[in-house]
């Protein structure tokens, strides 16, 4: 269960970084809270392929533009 401690750091962190933005009660538990959940997930993930890259574990690979894709080392 979310506490009201995280809840607050969210909202606070999404109006830090969309400092003109505005919504419903229902528009902030919709989209501000899952906007930032995603955040935090995508940068908590990300340090967890650095570190199995580094390991070895699974490799990057630079697709087209600026994507990148990862996966499993086939040596290891």
């Amino acid at each position: 269960m979310t506490d009201s401690v995280e809840i607050r750091e969210k909202i606070l962190s999404y109006l830090l970084k969309n400092p003109e933005a505005g919504d419903t009660l229902e528009g902030i538990a919709q989209w501000w809270m899952i906007a930032e959940t995603i955040d935090n997930t995508v940068d908590l993930i990300g340090g967890v392929l650095d570190e199995m890259v580094s390991k070895g574990k699974i490799e990057r690979h630079s697709s087209s533009g600026e994507r990148t894709v990862y996966r499993i080392n086939p040596v290891k």
